[in-house]
């Protein structure tokens, strides 16, 4: 029987979201709690698989500070997809040396969504960067990856905060979700992206509720729903929320 680990940490899916990841990671690491397992969906799969690389938190930061919303906005014809993920895969390319699941330092399990079968399919073993972008693939805005035959897009389809991947190998998981329910009504707009935030963040609201019941700890904060998936002007913002984050105050006082 394969013996379990202390603590496991999933990281749900949420594009720019994603700096709250590293303020929660780099808290829990200076309070004592280091995962032995992750687990990441989308923005979360870059941020798990460069902590089981062994890279600090300062460096996740400084490798993804020089992203701008410019950078995914080349003119193209679109076809299957709106943008290129090729900008997120050069500087996944440069900052992990682990090209493979197997080098890295600890285990890592990765979730994505197969178009052809239209199932969730976890991957811990073999191509690490196919692995992170497939994952991070939003359907329709970036290109499905091709992985042996078959085309992969964001684990968030299925699952967002992926707990139950891990949930057999850890004595203790902590979720952290970068999509929590807004205490306040949002007010209505009249635009397209307005109407497909809204209802993209609902569907993953109601989709993570399984997954977050099964984690011994949410670690959320309800000022994250202020926030939109691609915004690139409020990283310290979300840093910041992450690192002082409510169920972090609460554990730091527990000791």
């Amino acid at each position: 029987m394969k013996r379990m680990v202390e603590l496991g940490i999933a990281f749900g899916g949420g594009g720019t979201r994603g700096y709250y990841h590293a303020g929660v990671l780099k808290r829990l690491l200076e309070l004592g709690y280091k995962p032995q397992i992750v687990s990441g969906t989308s923005v979360g799969a870059i941020v798990a698989a460069m902590y089981a690389q062994g890279l600090s938190v300062e460096s996740m930061m400084d490798a993804f500070n020089v992203l701008t919303l410019k950078d995914f906005l080349a003119p193209r014809i679109p076809k299957e997809y709106l943008t290129d993920s090729k900008p997120v895969r050069l500087i996944l390319g440069k900052t992990l040396q682990a090209k493979t699941f197997e080098a890295l330092e600890i285990p890592l399990k990765i979730v994505t969504t197969c178009l052809e079968s239209g199932k969730e399919v976890v991957f811990d073993s073999g191509s690490l960067i196919d692995a992170i972008i497939a994952s991070c693939s939003v359907p329709v805005v970036f290109p499905p990856v091709r992985i042996q035959g078959k085309h992969y897009v964001d684990g968030g389809v299925i699952r967002n905060v992926p707990v139950s991947v891990i949930r057999k190998e850890c004595k203790r998981v902590m979720a952290v979700n970068l999509f929590p329910v807004a205490e306040k009504e949002v007010e209505y707009s009249r635009s397209m992206k307005h109407i497909a935030e809204r209802c993209v963040t609902m569907l993953l609201n109601a989709g993570a509720s399984y997954d977050l019941g099964l984690a011994d700890m949410v670690i959320q904060d309800v000022e994250m729903a202020g926030y939109n998936t691609y915004d690139f002007q409020h990283r310290e913002e979300m840093f910041k929320l992450g690192y002082n984050a409510r169920a972090l105050r609460l554990l730091d006082k527990m000791g």
